[in-house]
């Protein structure tokens, strides 16, 4: 994973939007289900829920790597449905790791 680091809170949090289908789901397969510890190194801090971020996040990585996959293959209303969730996903995040 090569993309920029956000660094307004002192989160590691790359932008997921700057990422391929594969980098988007090595992200959710080592945060969907992250150690205390990944997860803190990750959102900066160990503010009440941040386990819970790091799994949104990591949500909202699988979701737009399978949007992708689905508009590569011309599956626009497939794409949207993952689209419209990756964006809950997203929403759900406090404004301070937002890209």
């Amino acid at each position: 994973m090569n993309a920029p680091l956000a660094t307004r809170t002192g989160n590691t949090i790359p932008n997921l939007d700057g990422m391929t289908e594969a980098e988007l789901m090595a992200f959710w397969s080592r945060y969907h289900r992250a150690s205390r510890k990944d997860a803190a190194a990750l959102i900066g801090d160990t503010r009440k829920g941040y386990t819970t971020i790091a799994a949104t996040l990591a949500n909202y990585a699988c979701n737009k790597s399978v949007a992708m996959t689905c508009r590569a293959k011309g599956d626009i209303q497939g794409a949207t449905v993952y689209e419209a969730s990756a964006e809950l996903c997203y929403n759900r995040l406090p404004d301070d790791l937002k890209w």
